[in-house]
């Protein structure tokens, strides 16, 4: 699945203040497939389950969605997340930690969503996890061999 054949396993998050979308590639890098969400707090449980998928899935890079606003500005949120990628690096000193812009992400996946037949609250994780699939997919795509 990971290491051992030659696979590698790219992880993406999505990170909102409640919840952070979760994606992982196929074991070619080609594809982004959605992965329930993880609460992001507290700080314990929402580590924990990142470790699990870490090791689950043999993930040797993970990829954050980096909050920038229209016009470039990066406020509250992108800080967060970089304070967030500090602390996974300590933690995961060998993942390599990659970050792209999500400007547009969470308006396409609530697109998407608009129309599915589900709660609320449902939708809100589903618009999470496809978030982190379109940040992982345009990973992908711009770093394809």
């Amino acid at each position: 699945m990971g290491k051992g054949t030659g696979e590698v396993r790219v992880l993406a998050l999505d990170v909102g203040t409640v919840r952070v979308g979760v994606a992982i590639s196929d074991p070619l890098g080609l594809t982004a497939q959605p992965l329930p969400t993880i609460q992001r707090k507290p700080d314990r449980a929402f580590f924990e389950g990142l470790a699990a998928l870490i090791d689950e899935y043999e993930i040797t890079v993970l990829v954050l969605g980096l909050p920038i606003g229209l016009s470039g500005q990066r406020g509250d949120s992108f800080q967060r997340v970089e304070a967030l990628r500090g602390e996974l690096a300590q933690r995961w000193p060998s993942l390599v930690i990659e970050r792209v812009d999500e400007r547009f992400t969470s308006s396409m996946a609530q697109e998407v969503t608009k129309n599915a037949p589900r709660k609320r609250k449902q939708k809100k994780g589903l618009t999470d996890q496809i978030a982190a699939q379109l940040i992982l997919q345009d990973y992908l795509d711009r770093n394809r061999k």
